[in-house]
């Protein structure tokens, strides 16, 4: 094979030293460059050759789990750890190679600038480590730069060439988003109604996120939410996913009530035999992300465990020892447990701050969540039941979401009374299922009859459909 006759060329050369990035590959769980045949068969003779020397690189867990077990092969080497390098080594270390970039590029770099680049380059690779991952920043601010007829980088071209590639602001916050962060509670009204004290508490994090109180390792925001179902925790989660990321396909959904058993873990964050999990595929592909598990009271103890690490260090570690890293996302997660004592206590008047006090002993009663977990969110926020006048400013949002998805798609200007949205509001309206409800009844009593219409050509493109309260089963 290839692998014999270059370690056959080596040895008869003689006084070669040998360098194998990701040695773990070339052994049984390793991969995929041999076919999965172990090769330490074909290495160990060479090993053992005074002509020939070896340096090999892999990752901590890597090291322990394939060349440890591997008594032979372990014998064979010295393990070197090396650790990643403090801000004030990466920085000589950029003094040492943008000289090099600059030739190339014709871009010259100010100190301030390679601070910058230093400092910022966590929020653009995530899952690397330093010094790669200043000087892979360096590289592609230098391109950037010259691309843009730039040749002195500043630290705020730095700032803004991170902001473009992530969408997250850095660096001095503009007059735009100084305004959009201090009216980040009418921003999130505009899709959310009421819950006025849920919507304050997350805008004050993101807030505090922003002008980096908040430790930069751990998630730019996590959040418990816990309330009936169809109260708005996941319209606030995609509000905020769009408000702060830019989409709402920034958000990341996972279904905490398919992660029953011990054995799902896996499916998270990876098998023993190297295959990648769900979540760290999700969070590899989208590191500037907001993470929504959705009913984690749901979910194995063992699962709700992993969120100590993520919350309070910033990541977890899967199965082969690789960092999944959510300094850069934002962490939400939901539950319906409590829901009936949230119910009586709106019923009963119970001032907010007492609801939550008393909610939160209850879950730790019941086990249901243990002090820990609770301690380590941003925040625990309450959603409150909504009534019937709310549920009709709900009905409201979404018959304007309806109007504006007809008049942009199709061209069809849809008018329909108040008393008609009062009508759908009445007729949806359910203490168990909330808005959910709502939207069933939509598009059951509205939307279902503009598609048939719509289809047999009573409705065409230019028209305009007025809707009164009589007309809702029988558009």
């Amino acid at each position: 094979c290839r692998l014999h006759i270059i370690l056959s060329e080596a040895a008869y050369a003689g006084n070669v030293i040998l360098f194998i990035d990701r040695l773990d590959e070339l052994f049984s769980a390793g991969a995929e460059s041999v076919g999965k045949i172990d090769a330490s068969s074909i290495i160990l003779p060479y090993l053992e050759l005074p002509q020939l020397g070896f340096v090999g690189t892999t990752t901590p867990g890597l090291y322990h789990k394939i060349i440890e077990a591997n008594t032979s092969l372990r014998d064979h080497f010295t393990k070197i750890e090396v650790k990643e390098p403090d801000q004030g080594r990466v920085i000589r270390i950029l003094e040492a190679v943008s000289p090099l970039v600059e030739t190339k590029t014709g871009v010259r770099f100010t100190y301030l600038a390679l601070d910058e680049i230093v400092k910022l380059a966590d929020r653009v690779y995530v899952n690397k480590t330093n010094p790669e991952k200043s000087i892979d920043l360096l590289d592609q601010v230098a391109v950037d730069a010259a691309s843009a007829g730039v040749t002195q980088v500043e630290a705020k071209y730095v700032q803004q060439t991170v902001t473009a590639k992530t969408g997250i602001e850095v660096g001095e916050i503009r007059e735009e988003e100084k305004s959009k962060l201090l009216n980040l509670e009418d921003y999130l009204h505009k899709r959310i109604v009421n819950q006025e004290e849920a919507i304050k508490a997350v805008a004050n994090a993101m807030r505090r996120s922003r002008a980096e109180i908040e430790e930069l390792r751990k998630p730019m925001g996590s959040f418990l939410f816990l309330g009936p179902t169809g109260v708005g925790k996941t319209e606030t989660a995609k509000a905020l996913a769009e408000s702060y990321f830019g989409s709402e396909k920034k958000m990341i959904r996972f279904d905490m009530s398919e992660y029953q058993t011990k054995e799902s873990i896996y499916r998270l964050i990876g098998d023993e035999e190297g295959g990648s999990g769900l979540l760290s595929q999700a969070i590899f592909a989208n590191p500037h992300s907001l993470v929504l598990f959705d009913e984690v009271e749901k979910a194995d103890p063992g699962i709700l465990n992993l969120f100590l690490q993520m919350l309070d260090e910033g990541f977890i570690t899967d199965t082969v020892g690789r960092k999944i890293v959510f300094s850069n996302t934002i962490i939400i997660a939901t539950s319906n447990a409590g829901s009936e004592y949230i119910r009586e206590a709106v019923k009963s008047n119970k001032p907010y701050e007492t609801m939550k006090t008393e909610l939160m002993e209850e879950l730790q009663q019941k086990a249901i969540f243990r002090p820990e977990f609770l301690n380590r969110f941003t925040a625990v926020i309450l959603f409150s039941p909504l009534t019937t006048e709310q549920m009709r400013e709900v009905a409201k949002l979404m018959i304007d979401r309806l109007k504006i998805r007809l008049e942009t798609e199709k061209e069809i200007k849809l008018d329909i009374t108040e008393a008609a949205i009062a009508e759908l509001a009445l007729k949806g309206y359910s203490p168990e299922f909330g808005a959910r409800a709502l939207e069933r009844t939509i598009q059951e009593s509205l939307e279902n009859a503009l598609a048939q219409k719509m289809i047999s050509g009573e409705i065409s493109r230019g028209a305009t459909l007025k809707i009164d309260r009589e007309d809702i089963n029988a558009v």
